[in-house]
């Protein structure tokens, strides 16, 4: 390798080595391993949910039927479904649903054109009553007691600071070997925002029943209607006010992963380009350490974590595919006979250059990553191997190369203004 490749190389270990051992110094805090609580909720807040829907058919009425299970008073409640100019049936089912309930006086739909989430979401906030409110995707699904666990966690905060509560974000039902990998992805992500979330660093409200103190959302003037991912840039804005965002671990969410490349490119494509702009429009705030960790460490996080995902998919192609290739071409020339090839082949990687401090590095952030992995695994009360293990395989060789090279896309689409809706 050149002297270039070489800096970026090492650039990309240290860069990487620096973060981790940081995330996994959080787990040495004595208050980290601390067992949360199910305290019993001793103040009723009035609720509003929310839940936009875009051709959403084959969800919306699991997904209102969920809510509807939430065990918590109903006169303390109100539900808001937005059909935001649906094309499909999504509109009528809930219409035909709304009259099949026995008491539906705190089931509201409202239906307009296409707009858009963020403005869906406004819409519907204009008519919230509730002290608090939370949004929930049309196609998530909330365990009865996550509202109460959600709440009662708020109150145990005892914060006035504190201005959303997340929950633990998992797949629901996986199917396809797309949707059990990435059912692995959540878990450690569920796990990763604890560890954020313990010093205050959390960057994204996910649209999947995250809970907002509706006061401040409307005097910070709501969700952002030019942004495609609006959960993560309210986060923002309510980071850099100088408000608290906390995950509650013990209220758990499930969600329909993408089951097809073309939906998961989609929808990864928006998460970064939306990635992106939050980072631009609140550049002011990296390394400032007027916003604490949030500012200093996931900040900067999030931006050097493009560079690490680029410099990774492009020594990939460098160091493996590309010499694969060659090889491959090779032992088409020789038709394929293998066992002299066998005979001349080398232990030897020269392009890869590995040594033992490259060695070293590369040891102890797989360790790491084990390590989180486990203890994500152990967070959310899953078993590794509740799917088999044949999605370990992916997960581990091959998935992170498939969103880095979704990723260069999205950076592409992005800086030829590309626009995408949700």
């Amino acid at each position: 390798m050149n002297v270039y490749a070489t800096v970026i190389l090492w650039t990309t270990y240290l860069v990487s080595l620096y973060f981790a051992i940081f995330f996994l110094l959080i787990l040495f805090d004595k208050n980290f391993f601390t067992s949360p609580k199910r305290v019993r909720l001793q103040k009723i807040p009035f609720i509003s949910i929310i839940i936009p829907a875009y051709n959403e058919e084959e969800t919306i009425l699991g997904t209102l039927t969920s809510v509807l299970q939430l065990d918590y008073p109903k006169d303390k409640l109100e539900v808001i479904v937005v059909d935001d100019g649906s094309t499909d049936r999504t509109k009528e089912k809930v219409e035909q649903h709304i009259t099949t309930l026995s008491n539906c006086s705190y089931v509201n739909l409202i239906s307009h054109e296409n707009i858009g989430k963020a403005a869906s979401l406004n819409h519907a906030l204009q008519l919230a009553r509730g002290d608090f409110f939370a949004c929930l995707d049309a196609d998530s699904f909330v365990e009865p007691d996550t509202l109460q666990s959600m709440l009662a966690f708020y109150y145990e905060e005892n914060d006035s600071n504190l201005k959303i509560v997340t929950p633990v974000l998992k797949v629901k039902t996986p199917r396809t070997l797309l949707q059990k990998v990435q059912w692995l992805e959540y878990l450690v992500m569920a796990f990763i925002s604890r560890l954020a979330s313990h010093i205050d660093s959390l960057y994204v409200a996910p649209g999947p029943f995250s809970l907002y103190h509706t006061a401040t959302i409307k005097e910070l003037g709501g969700f952002d209607e030019r942004n495609i991912t609006e959960d993560q840039e309210i986060a923002y804005r309510v980071q850099a006010s100088h408000y608290r965002i906390k995950q509650c671990p013990t209220a758990f969410v499930h969600t329909i992963a993408p089951a097809t490349l073309r939906a998961f490119s989609r929808q990864r494509r928006r998460w970064y380009k939306g990635s992106i702009s939050c980072l631009h429009k609140y550049r002011g705030l990296i390394l400032n350490k007027r916003y604490g960790d949030f500012g200093i460490i996931q900040l900067l996080k999030n931006l050097l974590g493009f560079f690490i995902a680029l410099s990774g998919i492009s020594f990939a192609v460098y160091l493996i595919f590309l010499p694969s290739l060659e090889k491959i071409h090779n032992l088409y020339l020789i038709s394929f006979d293998v066992f002299p090839y066998i005979e001349n082949a080398s232990l030897d990687f020269p392009l890869i250059g590995l040594n033992i401090q490259r060695t070293f590095i590369m040891l102890v952030l797989f360790a790491i990553t084990i390590l989180f992995f486990t203890f994500a695994h152990r967070y959310t009360k899953e078993k590794v191997n509740k799917f088999g293990l044949i999605p370990l395989v992916p997960y581990f060789l091959f998935y992170y190369l498939v969103k880095g090279s979704i990723l260069i896309f999205s950076l592409v689409e992005y800086a030829v203004g590309r626009k995408q809706r949700w």
